[in-house]
């Protein structure tokens, strides 16, 4: 993906009769309304060694491992036992030597009398044609979800091997929602993409900070990121941000994996790239539901010629030159559709507010990414919703 004058954002615009579509309804119970427990992944790798476990409570709590199959003690939880809720609980575990799978669960008994249970499956050494059906052959358990055709956030998706397809499912009230999707690329130990639905409903207050390991990706294709880059002008940057997906932990909780991360110029990061996230979250005030996708971009094609820096294991990880967001705003009553996009460089500006100047149409950047947004909008809207350019309905 190449991108020109990194100086620059962009906007468009249209209002229309609403197809079907999902929108944000109902509303979220807080973090610390009832106990809650989180597995960073249900599922890993035979050679994977250990991840984090997020506890929501007011009470004490203790931690007991059990094990259904035959094999047993070959995980351990530390620390066993606390009070109140916790996001750095440690669940550790030995190499599976076998070509079997093998389970754990995780008893948390509270002291108010519930009782919270969690497995989670470490899968067997795999053979010589990989591990799973699906997978990309020369990347071995990297597979892709089903592509939701229902889903307005999505840009459209192109086979390419060393990419998958990801979505995140959080619990949210006891029930299934989608937090995120993302295409990820193994090879640059980053997500191309992450798009996501917003409204008022996703956020609240909190952040979790439980940095850890995708479930949906294999660990040897991820960053390690427990610690931030080894190039310290660098920031863990998320690509869908903390503060978007705090109403509880299990959705914010997802924002930590290290596939949602992207090594972020300081400066940038925490500047101007944060006024623009806490603006984006601002427009879901005037809307039913944001369709966000943000990802990063290269000034290259040939990935030779990017710039890596290193992980917290020595990982190659590729650098940005720059990145992108674009917007599909969707309104029930007057039924409309308006869209906006930002295209910046990875790079100190000296500024913490976008400008007028910097807005561009959402085509445009299609055209500099060579990603097709909001690939599920119908045809006979799409063309002019996205080449529409109109500064003062977002502010500017």
């Amino acid at each position: 993906m190449q991108i020109k004058d990194l100086s620059v954002k962009v906007a468009v615009l249209l209002a229309v009769m609403p197809a079907v579509l999902y929108s944000c309804t109902g509303g979220f119970h807080g973090a610390g309304e009832r106990n809650e427990v989180v597995l960073s992944r249900d599922s890993v790798a035979f050679d994977s060694d250990g991840q984090f476990v997020s506890i929501v409570s007011s009470v004490d709590w203790s931690i007991v491992l059990e094990y259904p199959g035959p094999a047993a003690g070959w995980a351990r939880v530390s620390p066993e036992s606390g009070s109140g809720s916790m996001s750095n609980i440690m669940l550790l575990y030995s190499e599976n030597p076998d070509s079997s799978s093998r389970d754990v669960s995780l008893v948390v008994s509270f002291s108010d009398g519930e009782i919270l249970t969690l497995t989670m499956r470490q899968g067997g050494v795999p053979g010589e044609s990989g591990n799973g059906d699906g997978d990309d052959g020369a990347w071995p358990g990297l597979v892709s979800d089903e592509y939701q055709y229902g889903w307005l956030e999505l840009p459209e998706v192109a086979p390419a091997s060393g990419t998958a397809f990801v979505s995140h499912i959080a619990q949210v009230d006891g029930h299934d929602k989608r937090n995120y999707s993302m295409l990820y690329d193994a090879s640059a130990r980053l997500a191309l993409w992450v798009a996501y639905p917003l409204c008022s409903e996703y956020m609240g207050s909190g952040r979790t900070d439980a940095w850890g390991y995708d479930p949906k990706i294999p660990d040897r294709y991820e960053p390690v990121l427990e610690r931030g880059w080894s190039d310290r002008d660098y920031d863990r940057g998320h690509q869908i941000p903390s503060g978007s997906r705090n109403a509880n932990t299990s959705l914010n909780v997802q924002t930590f994996y290290f596939t949602n991360m992207t090594a972020q110029v300081s400066e940038f990061n925490q500047g101007l790239w944060a006024e623009l996230e806490n603006r984006v979250r601002g427009y879901c005030s005037v809307c039913d539901t944001l369709y966000v996708v943000t990802g990063p971009v290269f000034d290259s094609d040939d990935p030779a010629d990017w710039t890596y820096t290193e992980d917290n294991a020595g990982n190659l990880v590729a650098v940005p030159d720059g990145y992108f967001k674009v917007l599909l705003r969707y309104s029930i009553s007057p039924a409309s559709y308006y869209s906006v996009g930002f295209l910046y460089g990875n790079r100190d500006y000296g500024r913490s507010n976008p400008e007028r100047e910097d807005l561009r149409s959402v085509s445009e950047i299609e055209s500099l990414t060579g990603i097709k947004f909001f690939n599920n909008l119908s045809q006979d809207l799409s063309a002019a919703v996205k080449s529409q350019l109109e500064p003062e309905r977002w502010g500017f």
